[in-house]
């Protein structure tokens, strides 16, 4: 029976035989997760192993067909986002959940209440408290700033300043560290810490296993909405964690980079390529069948040259010359007709419609393929049904169905969407923009191995990420970026994490 638990400081947080049932789809099956005051629990498991349905659980977002959440032994029931807060739950979710056309302050202060006279704003004090979190987490973000106009790692920053606000006594940050620095992740990790220290209990989802290693007391591994492992962290190796994650064990050696022919076709030319302010002068060459690199810090400019590329944002100078003919790219349209897509970095504004079938996800680009015969102008749904199939089969791509909507699918899994979609397009030159953010373990392999056979087939890859040693492993070239330009190159034995963080962080 539940109980009423009183306000102020908890200690301990019992999920004990949670079931979620979705239609085809066991999410949570018995589930069990123990989070404790003065404790950092890292959770674990692949992309559909139920941990994002248990922070929606914990969120009161949905509710549980069977089991218990228990807070200092009160059983109790969390029915609402808005009941989560009063029982002293904050969350930072991987998603962007905040409010793009609010000031930044207002998106720290959001539901926190604030502060007024005469029932208008009081601006300057509510500045003055985002500065004070914003402060403590060491970022330059100004308060009084639209949050659209920040880039993704500085919105995800002021998610946590958001719950740094609250004063919650138990964090859930669910991969809060996707796409920051690694000088960003460390002061990040130092405000836990000390959130830790003053009795605060905290979860941290991460598929980043030397976070898990660097940062929590404790590691609970899910599989397949079950409870697999818990333990202390400092009594589990990392080749034991994986294996817990995976159920197999997964080799954790760097993959073999791929040596390039002599003679190698020049698949693409970037040349002088400029936007005022954002790149400047920036030029490479991309070779068939290369895997190339580009490195910097968070707001380096890789994400936006990419973007002048492929023609997303239009560059104010600069030539784009593909298998040696000059191309004129004003939008995205024109960078297909070149052969040259981008995966982007936000899947869910940019990359995929949520509301569209995996199937349609997957053949929009292509519809001109699955026409039936005139004179009936329309997509043949067998044909494109069969096709979406095989690629879901050869990504592994876990839904039941290919009708099933996106935005039924785990994050991994709708990225692994927008991936084989763009296979469908034919193109020559693919760009992945942080394509394993928020994927596991076994799912960032998956992802390398695609790459590898885009560039084993003749085409051209452009790799961005924020985690160097995946870089290091996978790429033939790394170029680097700084302050919007082009400022290094390493090729073969050259590349190294160590070489990669010297020359993002010289001046």
């Amino acid at each position: 029976m539940s109980g009423t638990v009183s306000a102020g400081r908890l200690e301990r947080v019992e999920v004990r035989g949670i079931v979620k049932r979705y239609p085809g789809v066991l999410a949570l099956d018995g589930t069990d997760v123990t989070a404790t005051g003065g404790s950092i629990l890292g959770l674990l498991g692949k992309n559909g192993a139920g941990k994002s349905t248990l922070i929606k659980v914990l969120a009161g977002v949905v509710q549980p067909d069977e089991g218990t959440i228990a807070i200092d032994g009160v059983e109790t029931v969390v029915g609402s986002p808005h009941e989560a807060t009063g029982l002293g739950f904050s969350f930072v979710h991987q998603e962007l959940a905040d409010v793009p056309n609010l000031s930044v302050a207002e998106n720290v202060s959001l539901g926190l209440g604030y502060p007024t006279t005469g029932g208008l704003v009081k601006t300057r004090e509510l500045r003055r408290r985002a500065r004070g979190v914003l402060e403590r987490l060491e970022v330059e973000i100004d308060p009084a700033a639209p949050l659209s106009g920040l880039s993704i790692a500085e919105r995800r920053m002021v998610m946590i300043a958001h719950g740094l606000a609250a004063n919650a006594s138990m964090f859930v940050l669910d991969e809060p560290t996707a796409s920051l620095t690694d000088g960003e992740i460390e002061h990040l990790h130092k405000v836990l810490r000390s959130l830790r220290d003053e009795g605060v209990a905290i979860v941290y989802v991460s598929h980043r296993l030397d976070e898990i290693f660097t940062v929590t007391d404790r590691v609970t591994v899910m599989r397949d909405g079950e409870t697999v492992f818990s333990g202390a962290t400092a009594e589990v190796t990392k080749p034991q964690l994986i294996e817990q994650i995976t159920g197999s064990h997964i080799p954790t050696e760097l993959r073999r980079r791929r040596v390039l022919p002599d003679g190698a076709e020049e698949l693409l030319r970037v040349e002088g390529m400029s936007l005022p302010g954002v790149i400047e002068d920036a030029g490479f060459t991309l070779r068939a069948g290369e895997l190339l690199g580009l490195a910097g810090l968070v707001g380096a400019g890789r994400t936006e040259l990419v973007r002048l590329i492929s023609g997303a944002d239009r560059a104010a100078a600069g030539r784009i010359v593909v298998r040696g003919e000059e191309r004129r790219i004003r939008s995205p349209r024109d960078a297909m007709a070149a052969g040259i897509v981008l995966l982007p970095e936000d899947r869910k504004t940019q990359g995929a419609v949520l509301s569209f079938s995996v199937r349609k996800n997957i053949t929009l680009p292509a519809m001109s393929r699955f026409r039936l015969a005139a004179p009936l102008p329309m997509p043949s749904r067998r044909q494109e049904r069969a096709a979406s199939q095989d690629l879901v089969e050869r990504l592994k791509i876990k839904v039941p169905h290919v009708e099933q909507p996106a935005r039924l699918l785990s994050g991994g899994n709708q990225q692994k969407v927008v991936l084989a979609k763009w296979l469908e397009s034919g193109a020559d030159v693919f760009i992945f923009d942080e394509p394993t953010h928020g994927i596991d373990v076994e799912g960032k392999e998956e992802v390398y191995d695609l790459m590898t056979e885009l560039a084993e087939q003749g085409r051209g890859v452009i790799f961005i990420s924020s985690e160097f040693t995946e870089l290091v492993g996978a790429c033939n070239r790394v170029l680097v970026m700084r302050d919007g330009r082009l400022v290094d190159e390493f090729e073969g034995d050259r590349i190294s994490d160590a070489a990669l963080v010297a020359s993002c962080y010289s001046d």
